[in-house]
């Protein structure tokens, strides 16, 4: 079953204030129990991620990879996992295939809800951050920074995340770019998300996500 997800209007970049309200026209899979592992080239489509085509946004599983595609500017598309996780090692290989810097993508995890959930979010600038969002706000967890490790558009990323508890660990293609303590959501699916700022279209392609017990 194709299931429309999450387009998330923002007021300003990356970690948003007065975000408006996320429009799902239809709910989400129910969230599978904890996994200890899980791996997806997609090469074929599991039924795991959620995937869409609308007027603002898509997501879909073709040619070996999920594709998510923004439309308009200031806009946030995600595709969330049925998969239910609380410390993990996930890694992802990210590649943007439109021009244009003024965007930001990356990984989603213990998401609640659409308004509980962390985001790793890097863009096609070298730029990166990680904040939270909890009872409709965003809290920066890490202020939006460039690095050399983040190879700017066109390239590929290999991002990962290791969650221990509340200790989370970033890393770029091998490189840590900082460890973070929160507590406030254990527990949560994961997913991929691109978004548009100025760039009035952004398409972000995803493969090779693998999840293991840190």
């Amino acid at each position: 079953m194709r299931l429309s997800l999450l387009l998330i209007t923002l007021c300003v970049a990356l970690t948003a204030c007065n975000t408006v309200e996320p429009l799902p026209t239809l709910a989400p899979k129910p969230p599978t129990p904890v996994v200890d592992s899980f791996q997806d080239d997609f090469s074929k489509d599991l039924g795991i991620w959620q995937t869409f085509v609308e007027a603002k946004a898509a997501a879909e599983i073709a040619d070996g990879h999920l594709n998510i595609t923004v439309k308009e500017p200031f806009t946030v598309s995600l595709s969330i996992a049925t998969l239910n996780l609380n410390d993990f090692d996930l890694t992802v290989v990210t590649t943007q295939t439109s021009v244009g810097t003024a965007n930001g993508y990356g990984v989603i995890f213990r998401y609640i809800d659409n308004k509980n959930f962390y985001r790793f979010d890097i863009g096609g600038d070298s730029k990166w951050a990680v904040s939270r969002r909890m009872r409709e706000q965003w809290i920066h967890l890490s202020e939006l920074k460039s690095s050399s490790a983040i190879k700017p558009n066109p390239a590929s990323n290999t991002l990962r995340i290791v969650a221990r508890g509340d200790a989370f660990e970033f890393y770029a293609n091998g490189t840590l770019l900082d460890t973070i303590n929160d507590s406030n959501l254990p527990i949560g699916r994961i997913g991929l998300f691109a978004s548009t700022f100025d760039d009035p279209k952004t398409q972000v392609v995803f493969d090779n996500v693998k999840v293991v017990k840190p």
